[in-house]
């Protein structure tokens, strides 16, 4: 019992000198809890499922079908409502960026608020990719936004969040290199000193296997390639102990981290971007 007891004090000890503003924070929210106090997440309005529905429902009726579809995650009213709406003469990115993508983004935000589960995210992902493909297709071969390479560090083979994160690159029109899960930081080191990378994203889904994204961002930092860390065992407290890296919660946090990468963006300033506390028009100049 004292052995659990000192370890558990080392490790309060520990996270109050790497996160000593965190620390204060939790410590004062516990204080009001002891008095009876209810202490909110945060400054700002939770939206409701409904609310965040609205907010991403396209003004255009013909559209806003086709958004509820892939939020339903079916593939079949997905593909045929797209197809109609090229067929009409709609330009196909439009599609793509008004009416496909606020489906998956509607599905993402209710389930980072706990409200849906990976299955819908993976349905909706399915129809997004069967509409996008039409997309592409009427388009042709159009430029790159950028070369990503996603991974899941070794140890760890749980891939469904790398999957749907690659996915929703794609859509975003980022050539993704699939590395699979399990995958060696040596591997990456290879890949980034023999091919143009502009960003690498990691997943950890186990407290175990977290440190490997450390490893791997200091590993690649000679490239300049920074590591977009996200997964179920990572925060943004943790990402912060080490350097080029840049945390994201929601597979739309890697979107807007590979943009502004892409951009010319570095490390220190995509983080900053990505906690709120930078210009993002200046982070897109």
């Amino acid at each position: 019992m004292i052995h659990h007891i000192d370890t558990a004090a080392a490790e309060i000890a520990e996270f109050r000198e790497k996160n000593p503003k965190r620390y204060q924070e939790l410590l004062e929210a516990g204080i009001r809890i002891g008095f009876g106090e209810t202490v909110a997440g945060s400054g700002k309005k939770k939206l409701t499922a409904e609310e965040i529905r609205q907010n991403y429902k396209p003004a255009d009726p013909d559209y806003a079908v086709l958004t509820k579809a892939v939020i339903e995650g079916n593939v079949k009213d997905a593909q045929r409502l797209t197809g109609e709406l090229l067929a009409k003469g709609r330009d196909p990115t439009d599609v793509v960026v008004h009416s496909l993508m606020p489906g998956i983004q509607t599905v993402c935000e209710i389930y980072d608020m706990g409200e849906a589960f990976v299955p819908e995210i993976l349905l909706a992902n399915d129809a997004l990719v069967a509409g996008v493909a039409l997309c592409q297709d009427k388009l042709g071969n159009i430029p790159s936004a950028g070369r990503v390479a996603s991974l899941v560090i070794e140890g760890d083979v749980h891939d469904i969040g790398k999957n749907i994160v690659a996915a929703i690159l794609r859509a975003n029109g980022f050539e993704v290199i699939d590395m699979g899960r399990d995958v060696l930081v040596g591997d990456v080191v290879d890949l980034v000193k023999k091919e143009k990378i502009d960003l690498v994203t990691g997943t950890s889904l186990m407290s175990t296997t977290k440190d490997g994204l450390r490893a791997l961002a200091e590993s690649i930092a000679f490239s300049g390639v920074p590591v977009a860390c996200g997964g179920a065992a990572v925060d943004d407290h943790f990402v912060e102990t080490f350097s080029n890296s840049v945390y994201g919660k929601s597979p739309l946090d890697a979107v807007k981290i590979a943009q502004a990468v892409a951009a010319g963006k570095d490390w220190e300033e995509v983080r900053k971007l990505m906690k709120g506390k930078a210009d993002p028009e200046k982070v897109k100049a």
